[in-house]
């Protein structure tokens, strides 16, 4: 049964890599090439024991990844610029 969940996950995240367009990258994100949102799933040991998927430009394939994987869209704390996109955009990392 994992073995054919983990193929599944692998399956869909090659879907995914394949049918991003590279235009939808925001400005301060193909400038960095840190994408803004991350997909967290959970995994064998609870929510966020797998790690997370951060290769999401757009937040609403973020979220369209998140249904499909079973996850949440987060914000990706590595990303260096400003959020405006995702509800609660006003969040910018601490200095």
């Amino acid at each position: 049964m994992r073995r054919e969940r983990r193929t599944l996950l692998l399956l869909a995240l090659a879907m995914l890599a394949v049918s991003q367009p590279a235009q939808a990258r925001p400005p301060a994100a193909a400038k960095s090439g840190i994408p803004p949102f991350c997909v967290l799933t959970g995994g064998p040991r609870g929510a966020g024991s797998l790690p997370q998927i951060c290769r999401f430009f757009d937040y609403q394939q973020c979220l369209l990844a998140a249904a499909q994987l079973r996850g949440n869209c987060v914000v990706n704390i590595d990303y260096p610029g400003k959020i405006v996109s995702a509800p609660g955009g006003n969040w910018t990392p601490a200095r």
